[in-house]
């Protein structure tokens, strides 16, 4: 994949979260789980609004395990609450009360 994967779609699935990162030619899914969802920002929240507000987090922390090729046995790219306690001891106070704008369409 190339260095220019965007996510493209995203949905609840669950208490979990579904992204799909694509770079036009091909696609990955990407699992963010119930725990990373509730611990990216306080209050824990994790619903449809929460993944849209950090959608851009999510898709760095998906990047860097891409480009790590860390990747499942089915492709898939989890997200962890460790995923996100690690990305925010090297990018403090970026969670804090900051929120992107959803990009895309949630499906």
């Amino acid at each position: 994949m190339g260095s220019t994967i965007t996510p493209v779609k995203y949905h609840m699935v669950g208490q979990d979260a579904l992204i799909i990162m694509s770079d036009g030619r091909c696609s990955r899914p990407v699992q963010v789980t119930h725990d990373a969802l509730t611990d990216i920002q306080s209050p824990a929240c994790c619903d449809a609004s929460r993944l849209a507000q950090y959608l851009e987090f999510f898709a760095e922390m998906a990047m860097k395990k891409i480009e790590k090729e860390a990747i499942a046995f089915d492709g898939r790219i989890w997200i962890t609450a460790d995923d996100v306690r690690a990305w925010r001891s090297l990018h403090p106070g970026m969670t804090e009360n900051t929120a992107t704008s959803p990009a895309p369409a949630q499906q």
